[in-house]
């Protein structure tokens, strides 16, 4: 506690009063980082107890890059007051908040205090306070107010609210009326005056202040109400894209960005910031291909904050070769209602493009080395077809390859026109084949096959069969004869072939049982064996079939189940102990009378 002794002089007579004051310590420093108040100490000096001061003003200014919030304020005693805009109030970069501190003395003593605004990260920004009380004067006769400071004129974001304030003198009480564009403001009848939260509307907006007491009034200069709007960070619309450049071109990096103005650009390659690449396009040096796979971004900034782009990647290859074709389309023959493919192969720098011509008319779509064509009419044929081959360095065109397109054929063929069995005994048959052939250009379908006459049958092709060009499907025919006697008959092969129905005759003879056999005898091996396979065929060459069930010792053998007319094949074979047989002997015929 410190005391201090007042001596002042009233109505002739001489009071000494001493007064105790409590000396406070500041809350916080003057000015944090950036964000300094002025003036940093207000000192009132002399003031008639129980009477107000005129109202001083301090200014809050951002400086920072950043915005910060003053979240609170407080004075250490009650002899000084403050105001302003309601708080938190938000300040952006080069944005002030501006404030009035009144002192009203309690008693005849000297006061010290302290004005602290408070940030929302806690730490404080103080004002030092100092007045001092005196007794009350002599009454003296009223003089007009004046104006001894006049309202500043003040600059702020929409959304927030501005403080306007007045110091005059003149005999009390005074009395205040604020105006705005010239029309009173309601209830605005102090010496201070905080607007509503504002909008663009009141942009360029004028406050005058009118101070009356029974002498007279005195007007203000006006104060201009700047009001911007709300700053927006930059984001980001467009990307830079990725670029492919030959080694020794300049490759060039575009973004796009919103925000308020001015935004400022800066290129960054593989991280570092590149020196004096700060517009929104960037056109690198002619590049070589050291810089292959370098990344390239793009920062936006503003006073509200900054983006960053996407990573764009270059991408620089050696000199480019021109195209050179290696393998030429071939020329192509297809059927009428078939599609044709044409390939060509080329050299040169990648990537390479592809465009298909018909009769000298580029092809919609055939962009790729392969052109398959739709299906085909014969009003193609020698429709000629080529291809240009192309990339940043040239490009080169195909020979003509020709299309030949040819009718569509459906012809079905048979290689016998007639079959004949002989004799064949009665209850036995006998099989002989044909083979049917497609010997035009298109599938041949058969739809039916039927047989006429006793005794005979068809197998071997069925309905829904289809044959390709050139493909052939083998028919067996069977003679089974139920009596003696001569039998005929046919096989008709209906198809969508042109020449169907394909119609083949046949002819047999029914016999009576006779019984027959032919006796087979030969060499013995001269290699150690366990016994010998007989077999038999109806064709020469095969194929045969075995007849013994297991090798047998003798070197003979009589077969019994042969019939009158036909010719057998024969051969043998030897097994040796581990059942390995030996190559088909030497093959001999019988013909059975």
């Amino acid at each position: 506690m410190k005391k201090i002794k007042i001596i002042w002089k009233i109505r002739g007579k001489i009071r000494a009063v001493a007064a105790a004051v409590t000396m406070l310590f500041a809350f916080g420093t003057v000015a944090h980082a950036n964000v300094k108040v002025s003036p940093t100490s207000v000192n009132f000096g002399s003031q008639t107890v129980g009477s107000s001061s005129a109202s001083k003003r301090v200014t809050i200014t951002n400086y920072n890059r950043s915005s910060v919030t003053i979240s609170s304020v407080s004075y250490s005693i009650g002899e000084f007051s403050y105001s302003g805009p309601s708080l938190p109030v938000k300040l952006n970069p080069g944005q002030s908040l501006t404030g009035w501190v009144a002192f009203k003395p309690s008693a005849a003593q000297a006061y010290s205090g302290i004005l602290a605004f408070k940030r929302l990260n806690g730490s404080i920004i103080s004002v030092a306070l100092n007045g001092t009380g005196t007794g009350q004067p002599p009454t003296i006769a009223s003089v007009a107010p004046t104006i001894t400071s006049q309202p500043a004129s003040a600059k702020i974001t929409a959304g927030q609210t501005a403080t306007f304030g007045i110091a005059a003198t003149g005999t009390a009480p005074l009395t205040y009326q604020w105006s705005k564009n010239g029309a009173t403001i309601s209830g605005a009848t102090s010496s201070t005056y905080t607007t509503p939260a504002e909008t663009t509307a009141d942009n360029n907006a004028q406050f005058t202040a009118a101070v009356s007491n029974t002498a007279g009034s005195a007007t203000s200069n006006a104060a201009m109400l700047t009001v911007t709007s709300p700053t927006v960070a930059p984001a980001i619309t467009t990307q830079p894209a990725s670029q492919t450049v030959i080694a020794g071109k300049t490759a060039s990096f575009t973004v796009a960005a919103t925000g308020t103005a001015p935004l400022t650009y800066q290129w960054s390659k593989n991280g570092a910031a590149i020196s004096g690449a700060t517009s929104s396009t960037y056109t690198t040096p002619a590049e070589t291909t050291a810089d292959n796979n370098a990344q390239f971004t793009a920062a936006v900034s503003n006073t509200a904050g900054s983006a960053t782009s996407n990573v764009a990647m270059l991408t620089v290859t050696s000199p480019a070769v021109a195209p050179a074709i290696t393998t030429q389309p071939a020329s192509q023959t297809v059927i009428a209602g078939k599609t044709a493919s044409f390939t060509v192969a080329a050299t040169g720098t990648a990537p390479l493009t592809y465009q298909w011509s018909k009769n000298g008319g580029a092809i919609s779509g055939a962009t790729s080395s392969t052109y398959t064509t739709p299906a085909e009419t014969t009003a193609d044929n020698n429709a000629q077809f080529t291809v240009a081959v192309s990339n940043t360095a040239g490009n080169a065109t195909s020979n003509a390859a020709i299309l030949t397109v040819n009718a569509s054929t459906l012809l079905l063929n048979s290689s016998q026109s007639s079959l004949s069995f002989g004799s064949v005994n009665v209850s036995s048959s006998s099989n002989l084949t044909v083979a049917l052939t497609n010997a035009g250009n298109s599938s041949v379908t058969i739809s039916n096959v039927t047989v006429s006459g006793a005794g005979f049958n068809a197998a071997g092709v069925s309905s829904g069969l289809i044959l390709a060009p050139g493909q052939a499907a083998t028919l067996t025919a069977t003679f089974a004869p139920s009596g003696a006697g001569s039998v005929t008959g046919s096989i008709s092969v209906a198809s969508n072939a042109t020449n169907s129905p394909d119609t083949i005759s046949l002819l047999g003879t029914g016999v009576a049982a006779v019984n027959h056999s032919v006796a087979l005898s030969w060499s013995p091996s001269t290699s150690t064996v366990v016994g010998y396979n007989t077999y038999t065929s109806a064709q020469s060459g095969g194929p045969y079939t075995r007849m013994t069930s297991a090798p047998v010792a003798a070197t003979s053998y009589t077969d019994t189940a042969v019939q009158a007319g036909k010719t057998y094949y024969f051969v043998v074979t030897s097994v040796d102990s581990s059942n390995v047989e030996s190559a088909y002997s030497a093959e001999v015929s019988a013909l059975v009378p």
